[in-house]
């Protein structure tokens, strides 16, 4: 039997901290180390999935996908925000100075990178000898991304600009990262007197400005991934599918 899971490359990341080209070699942040809960969560899956990993004749072996800035069709989070904050005129705002590379991946290579996996599982599986350790997948962890780094900003810039946009960044004014986290923390505290859920957030302000981006030659080397989809193909699509619902549910 086999299993191919897929935690998330949070779980290598402290989310304060950047990550410049991380490999898997990083160590998982867990307990005080870790400020997010999410992250930590995905770090127990992980561990669950990989300590159920038994080589022995006939047992279950799996692996674990760390998808990285996940967007895709069915996506409510990054693109469905982004296109939100277009419409609001928000766009107009920029934390930082946009010098910050980040990884996105679409959901298409995320399963492609799953079916990858299952595959190079059930291969060993059927084996007779035993996998090689530069070859091994079972028990392992695997970083998955669409491997094109893009500056933060510009990956927001090209959903607005599918989801219509005709400016440039011209228009934009730069605020300080410190000066978003003050604004941040006003906005939770007022969202918390109001009962509602803020809009901005420190932690939107701390994704926005960080460096995070992967080394994924592991994945190539073992499981043989590339991304089927490109990232600009993948906005595009995301971007059309989301507006096709909204007319949808306006019908």
């Amino acid at each position: 039997m086999s299993k191919a899971r897929g935690p998330s490359a949070s779980v290598i990341s402290d989310n304060k901290s950047d990550l410049i080209n991380a490999s898997e070699e990083y160590p998982v942040i867990r307990g005080k180390l870790q400020s997010e809960y999410y992250s930590e969560t995905k770090a127990h899956a992980e561990q669950l999935v990989l300590e159920a990993n038994n080589p022995q004749e006939g047992g279950l072996l799996t692996t674990a996908i760390r998808p990285s800035g996940i967007f895709g069709e069915g996506d409510m989070q990054l693109v469905h925000h982004a296109i939100r904050v277009y419409r609001g005129g928000n766009d107009k705002v920029q934390v930082g100075l946009n010098t910050n590379l980040f990884d996105f991946t679409y959901v298409e290579n995320i399963a492609h990178a799953h079916m990858l996996a299952a595959r190079a599982l059930l291969v060993t599986h059927a084996s007779k000898t035993k996998p090689l350790d530069h070859e091994k997948v079972d028990g392992e962890a695997f970083l998955i991304t669409n491997g094109s780094p893009i500056y933060f900003w510009d990956m927001m810039r090209s959903v607005w600009r599918e989801a219509g946009s005709p400016r440039g960044t011209d228009h934009v004014w730069v605020m300080s990262r410190d000066v978003g986290l003050i604004l941040g923390y006003l906005s939770e505290c007022l969202g918390t007197v109001l009962r509602r859920t803020p809009n901005l957030t420190r932690q939107r302000i701390v994704y926005s400005t960080m460096t995070r981006y992967y080394d994924i030659s592991k994945a190539r080397r073992r499981l043989g991934y590339e991304p089927l989809v490109s990232l600009n193909d993948g906005v595009k699509r995301t971007v059309h599918w989301t507006l096709e619902q909204e007319k949808a549910a306006k019908a």
